[in-house]
């Protein structure tokens, strides 16, 4: 008799663990399949980003560059977007603006002549760069990104590789 109840429990522990493995088999795996396939997505798509940035990233000898500076005779406040639940007017203030453009790259000599006799398109765009962001997101780095990406699509040109912002605060 014992010997039968004994081959009862370990038949209903063999049925148990083989119904638990079809569940784990049917409902988990699927899922961290889906998991796995994401986050070699998301490292691909980041490696790809940093071979991109490697191979753009070079940094332009200082003897290849050339500056073209727009000056303000008092500083230009540039308001900022609000954030949300934040009722407090927040202000950018610059006092001009430099591009740094690369000699030895293509239409550099055209794009030179073109931003020293209408630097307006320049102002505006960093302005429209810097009044984009919010007091809580706005960096200078993330400003001269965007600001040299939207310069670079203006100017149909990559021979703009830098831009400061003298006398540059955020209140």
């Amino acid at each position: 008799m014992k010997k039968n109840i004994l081959t009862i429990v370990i038949m209903a522990a063999s049925i148990i663990n083989l119904i638990l493995s079809a569940v784990l088999i049917f409902s988990v795996m699927p899922t961290m399949n889906k998991t796995s396939n994401l986050i070699d997505k998301v490292s691909s798509v980041i490696d790809l980003e940093i071979e991109s940035q490697s191979k753009e990233d070079e940094l332009t000898p200082i003897q290849d560059m050339d500056n073209i500076t727009v000056t303000y005779e008092k500083n230009v406040n540039i308001n900022l977007q609000k954030d949300a639940g934040d009722d407090t007017n927040h202000y950018a203030v610059i006092s001009g603006i430099v591009v740094s453009l690369d000699k030895e790259a293509d239409g550099y000599s055209d794009v030179k002549k073109l931003m020293e006799t209408s630097t307006v398109y320049v102002e505006d765009i960093v302005k429209e760069t810097i009044s984009s962001f919010t007091a809580s997101t706005i960096t200078q780095p993330g400003i001269k990104e965007e600001a040299i990406k939207r310069l670079q699509e203006r100017y149909d040109t990559k021979c703009i590789v830098d831009i400061s912002l003298p006398g540059y605060l955020v209140s």
